[in-house]
Order: structure tokens, then C-alpha cells, then sequence
């Protein structure tokens, strides 16, 4: 009980200072005449945080074989919080798992399922799940489900819901809807929404989330045009809506004609005005610059005769637009928001890898008319090729081949990794959909083609015509890093596409440059494959 502030100072103590005194002379005691007590050193361990717990709790592991169950679990869970707040999430992983095997009823049974799934032993975050008591708690079982819906295979979210039953608690509709959908039950999901009375005043975006996605699911395009229309009406206008609009537009373009979501329209309009002009930020002030060279009498020769600013302009604005629009279309929402889940969940995979075929084969429907205005020389290089300029590519190449020595990529990947987790999810989803072959012949044959003709072919030999090619390598490169929206690798793109547009001007084609880029991707497919 905390005293008033007038009382604090007894006969001119400070009571807060006395007791922190006392407990430091307490823990003193405590290290220097019961060193050997488990109890005594659970205590000191509770009192410490952090590197200091770690420290001091480790050297208790090799003796804790001698200590009681329920001692030795509390031992593993206070080092599993600290390494959880070291962000030491293997050995925080580690050490509950540990406790699991020692308590099945234990708090640490989330974090143990989430470091199992995370090193793909999903069964056993599954029997982890499944060996556990129903707790007596509706909230606690309701984190459980919401734990098996993200982090394990489609039945255990509805397998875990139904136990919770048998034991006689009352789930709520969200985690109930999560568990059905995420097994395929889409009208049990919509069920359980439907015949949910608690009031959506104050309902959380989460939860209206939960409702759209149940709706497009069951193709309801109705109850989607609803849920958006209010959505609106109580935040108004929002990037995730205007995503989920955009996979309306795609299941019922009558239904978003709607007069209460012309504001997403006017909002996925703008968002796409955005997309097609973002070239102009480097091409106008290119043809600008241009244009004072022709008047100086100091015309330059581009690298392909039969490229220009406007086919530059095109080509950028297909693939951002493909990219970018695909996704959306599809699934209606930012690929982003599946990162937590993403590397757990082959279904998650699976969908985005399908994604970025569709935006890759549409990108090159695009680009056609772009690629027949290259002719097979510009495609193929011309003049004899030099031994030496592999220097610079092997060069590039190097951190790659290294990696590939030592089992790992330039693209390490981490947990807070996004862009990582992202494009290792993408390999893993096509190897899902058509194996190693499907995989390789996308990410290290199509899209280096994609990419080589936007980016060598296109932006470089457009902006060839008005700059000088230093400039001209060093906007296309700039724009080839800034596609990847990865900053802790920027470099490395930037370096990538430099050389890429080095040898572009050195054979006078795109094959050289594809071979390398295609080596490259290659590297990382092979890495990551396993």
C-alpha cells in the first residue's frame, strides 16, 4: 500500500529509501549465507533483468538437475524472459520449451509454440498445444486459439476452439471466427460474427478487418460493400480500405459503384495517378537537361536507338503499377500485414507466390511493346566481350558466392528482417506451388528479364539520350535499389545495378547484364531453397 506523500518521512526517514536499503541488505544476506539455497538464488534471479539475469541465472542450469520440478521450471522461465528482453529469441525459445516439458499448464506455452513454428517444428508446437490443460480462463484459451490460427496448420485453431468447448467456456466471436475461416469454414465464421451482440461502437479495426475478410471469402459482395461503406462512414478514407475497394472492383465492379464508396474510388484513382507519374520525378528534369545539351551542340548517342524518355516513362510505370496493383487486387489488403505469420504459414506462401506470377506475367504483357522496339542485337550485345569485365561482376557477385560457401546469402534473415522474411516466403511458396524447377525459373530467369528490359534496357537507355552515362547508370541504379524497398541492402542493389548498367554500355546489350542478375538471384534461390 502506497503511503500519502505527508507520510512518507517518519522522524526524518525517508520510507521509500529505508526499504530499498533494507531489500539490498536483504539480497546480501541472502548471496553471502544461503549461496547454495534454490530458493534464495529464484529470488535473486527474480529481482534481476535483462543481460544481469542471464548472467547470474545461467551457471544455475548445470545444477538445477538436483532441484524440484516446480523449481526448476520457474529457473527456465525467468531465463526465458530474459533472453526475451535481450531479444535472444532462440534461447528465449529454448528455455520454454524447456518449461513446457516440465509444466504443460504453463504461461510460456505461446512463446514456446511461436520459437518451435519459427524453426519449422510445427508438430511439435502442435502436440505442445494439444498436451496443455484447458485453462479455467476464457480470455487465456482465447490467446491459445488465436496462437494455433497463426501459428499452425489450418485444423488446430477449430481443434483447440472445440476442447475450449467441451470444457465449457465461452469463446468470443472474433477468435471463434478466426479459428473456423483459418479451417476452412467460412459460413461457421460467418455465423459467428452474424449472431455476435456485442455492440461495434467501439469495435477495433482488427475486428472490422476480421468481418471484411469472412465477407470476401464467402464472395458476399454485398456484405463486403457494407462493411466498407461503414467503415467509411465512422474513420473515413484509408490506405487498407482503399486496398480492400480495389479487390471489390475485381469480384464486383457494380457493387463498387456504389454512391457511399466513391471516396475510395477517388482515393484507388489518385493512389494509381501516383504510381504511372513517379517516373516524371527523375525523366523531367532528364529531358529538361537534355534539351540544354541539344542547344550547346552537344548531343549524346543513346545505347539503343529506338528507346527514349517516353518508353522509359512506360516500362517504369507498368512494373510499379504491376506490382504494386497485383497484390492488392488479389488479396485486398498490404502484403505487409501477414509478416508476423508469414514464415509460418505455407497457405500465406503459397498465395503470394501466386501473386508475384500474375504481376510478373502482366508486367510482361505490358512491356511488350516496349521489348519488340529492341532489336535482337540490342537483346544479344554486340562486339567481342572481355575477359576483364567479369572482374567487376564477380566483384558484385562476391558477398553472394561467399555466402552460398558458407550456407548463407547477402540476404540474411532475421525476425525484424521484413524484406527478408518477405522474399524468402516467396521462394518457399513457389517451390510449394511447382518445386525447385518453378522457383529458379522465376525469381532467376523471369524476373531478371523483367527487370534487366525496365531497368538497363528502358530507364537507362532513355535517359542515355539526355545525360551523360554516369548519371544515367546512377539515376537507373538508384531507381533498381529503391524497387527492392529494402534499406539495409540498399547498397548492395545500388552496386548490382551499377555494374549491371556497366556492362549494358561495355556489350551494347541486355544478355550480360541478365546473366548477372540472374546469377545473382539464382545464388539466393539455391541458398534459400532448403
Amino acid at each position: 500500500m502506497r503511503l500519502h506523500p505527508a507520510v512518507r518521512v517518519v522522524g526524518g526517514v525517508d520510507l521509500d529509501d529505508a526499504a530499498a536499503k533494507d531489500l539490498e541488505t536483504c539480497k546480501t544476506m541472502l548471496e553471502q549465507q544461503h549461496a547454495s539455497d534454490p530458493e534464495a538464488k529464484l529470488f535473486l534471479l527474480g529481482s534481476k533483468f535483462g543481460k544481469a539475469a542471464v548472467t547470474y541465472g545461467e551457471p544455475m542450469l548445470a545444477e538445477s538437475s538436483a532441484w524440484t520440478t516446480e523449481q526448476r521450471t520457474r529457473l527456465h522461465t525467468a531465463l526465458s524472459h530474459a533472453y526475451a528482453a535481450g531479444h535472444d529469441e532462440r534461447r528465449a525459445g529454448e528455455q520454454a520449451v524447456l518449461v513446457l516439458q516440465l509444466d504443460p499448464d504453463s504461461e510460456q506455452l505461446i512463446p514456446a509454440m511461436r520459437y518451435l513454428a519459427k524453426a519449422k517444428r510445427v508438430d511439435e508446437a502442435g502436440q505442445l498445444l494439444a498436451s496443455a490443460p484447458v485453462p479455467k480462463l476464457a480470455w487465456q484459451e482465447s490467446a491459445r486459439i488465436r496462437a494455433a490460427v497463426e501459428l499452425l496448420p489450418p485444423a488446430a485453431g477449430r481443434d483447440e476452439l472445440q476442447r475450449a468447448r467441451d470444457a465449457g467456456l465461452k469463446i468470443d466471436a472474433p477468435t471463434t471466427a478466426r479459428a473456423l475461416r483459418r479451417a476452412g469454414d467460412t459460413a461457421g465464421a460467418q455465423a459467428a460474427l452474424g449472431a455476435d451482440t456485442t455492440s461495434r461502437a467501439g469495435e477495433t479495426g482488427e475486428a472490422r478487418q476480421l468481418r471484411l475478410d469472412v465477407a470476401f471469402d464467402a464472395g458476399a459482395t454485398q456484405a463486403v460493400a457494407d462493411a466498407l461503406g461503414d467503415w467509411v462512414r465512422k474513420s473515413g478514407v484509408s490506405a487498407p480500405l482503399g486496398y480492400a475497394y480495389a479487390r471489390l472492383i475485381r469480384m464486383d465492379p457494380m457493387a463498387a459503384l456504389r454512391p457511399d464508396l466513391l471516396p475510395l474510388a477517388a482515393w484507388l484513382l489518385f493512389f494509381t495517378a501516383i504510381l504511372v507519374l513517379s517516373p516524371a520525378i527523375v525523366l523531367f528534369p532528364a529531358h529538361y537537361r537534355g534539351t540544354v545539351r541539344a542547344r550547346l551542340g552537344k548531343p549524346l548517342e543513346p545505347l539503343f536507338a529506338r528507346i527514349g524518355l517516353r518508353h522509359a516513362w512506360f516500362a517504369f510505370a507498368v512494373l510499379v503499377a504491376a506490382l504494386q496493383l497485383v497484390p492488392i487486387a488479389r488479396f485486398g489488403r498490404d502484403v505487409s500485414d501477414w509478416l508476423p505469420t508469414l514464415g509460418a504459414s505455407t497457405d500465406l506462401q503459397r498465395q503470394l507466390a501466386l501473386s508475384q506470377i500474375w504481376a510478373t506475367g502482366l508486367a510482361l504483357l505490358g512491356l511488350s511493346w516496349v521489348a519488340t522496339r529492341l532489336s535482337w542485337r540490342d537483346w544479344l550485345g554486340s562486339g567481342r566481350w572481355r575477359l576483364t569485365w567479369l572482374i567487376p561482376a564477380l566483384c558484385c557477385l562476391a558477398p553472394a558466392i561467399l555466402g552460398l560457401l558458407a550456407g548463407r546469402h547477402v540476404l540474411q534473415v532475421d525476425g525484424a528482417d521484413a524484406h527478408a522474411t518477405l522474399i524468402v516466403a516467396l521462394i518457399t511458396g513457389m517451390k510449394a506451388l511447382g518445386g525447385l524447377p518453378l522457383a529458379l525459373l522465376m525469381v532467376a530467369v523471369v524476373v531478371p528479364i523483367c527487370e534487366e528490359l525496365v531497368f538497363r534496357g528502358c530507364l537507362l537507355g532513355g535517359l542515355s539520350r539526355h545525360l551523360s552515362f554516369g548519371w544515367a547508370n546512377l539515376w537507373q541504379a538508384t531507381a533498381f535499389a529503391a524497387l527492392h524497398q529494402d534499406p539495409k541492402r540498399a547498397l548492395f542493389y545500388l552496386l548490382l545495378g551499377l555494374v549491371a548498367g556497366w556492362l549494358t554500355r561495355k556489350t551494347k546489350g541486355l544478355t550480360a547484364p541478365f546473366l548477372l542478375h540472374a546469377a545473382n538471384n539464382a545464388i539466393f534461390v539455391v541458398t534459400w531453397a532448403g
